[in-house]
């Protein structure tokens, strides 16, 4: 499994599906009142699939970040206790099961790794794979010293208690700008409906007040600026919320 990526099951492509046709709907509404303006579904569906899956993606990164870390604190306390590398991975597993569900991702992988070394495959390359495959840089880099440490008899036990180390307070100062940015991001949401809910006052409050807008090709182009300035704004609302740790 590639956690790049992430794939909808087909509870979240209908959900999602019709999130979608709701947001197709009230910009066909708000901006073009003809329901023509529908035709744009496909477009708005790509982008809320696109936004929505590295959205999901990203918390399942997160918590696979957590769940490595406490497999690689499992690993050198096994390590520790005089265990192999390839024993300490069957280790890590029984300890992470006794804290994770069986379905958890570290657990899943723990045992693929297992598989592997049972399929005369290295502990090192069963990590590399797994790394290659995570999207985090933590894992990657103990991939590699892990690697180059097992081959050179480097100190494994220390390596890992430096990986947690580092993934811990990577994750705590994650946890910190994400309270300091809770606040602006709810202020974004709120911000992101308002155009949509100014519009609809309008129409409510105010019948016929829109009709210049709707129905004529300057409307349209009006209306069609606005929905770009929107877009716009919104993609900058977005990206000034992204740090990276």
């Amino acid at each position: 499994m590639d956690y790049r990526t992430y794939h909808f099951s087909r509870k979240e492509k209908l959900r999602y599906g019709l999130e979608a046709a709701l947001i197709t709907g009230i910009i066909a509404l708000c901006f073009y009142n003809s329901p023509l303006a529908f035709a744009a579904f496909p477009l708005v569906g790509i982008q809320h699939f696109r936004e929505k899956g590295e959205r999901l993606a990203e918390e399942r990164r997160k918590r696979l970040k957590l769940q490595f870390k406490d497999a690689v604190q499992s690993m050198a306390a096994a390590l520790a206790a005089g265990y192999s590398a390839e024993n300490a991975v069957r280790e890590a597993r029984k300890d992470l099961k006794l804290v994770y569900p069986e379905s958890a991702d570290m657990v899943q992988e723990l045992a693929a790794m297992q598989r592997k070394l049972d399929a005369n495959q290295t502990v090192e390359e069963a990590i590399r794979d797994f790394a290659a495959r995570s999207g985090m840089e933590e894992a990657e880099m103990f991939a590699e010293i892990f690697a180059t440490g097992k081959r050179n008899g480097g100190d494994l036990i220390a390596v890992m208690k430096d990986t947690a180390r580092t993934i811990t307070q990577t994750v705590d100062t994650e946890r910190q700008v994400a309270s300091v940015l809770a606040s602006r991001r709810y202020e974004q949401r709120i911000m992101n409906v308002i155009p949509f809910a100014m519009i609809l006052y309008l129409r409510l409050g105010c019948p016929g007040f829109l009709d210049p807008v709707y129905g004529n090709a300057a409307g349209i182009c009006v209306m069609t600026g606005c929905l770009g300035l929107y877009l716009t704004a919104r993609y900058l609302g977005r990206r000034m919320l992204e740090i990276e740790i």
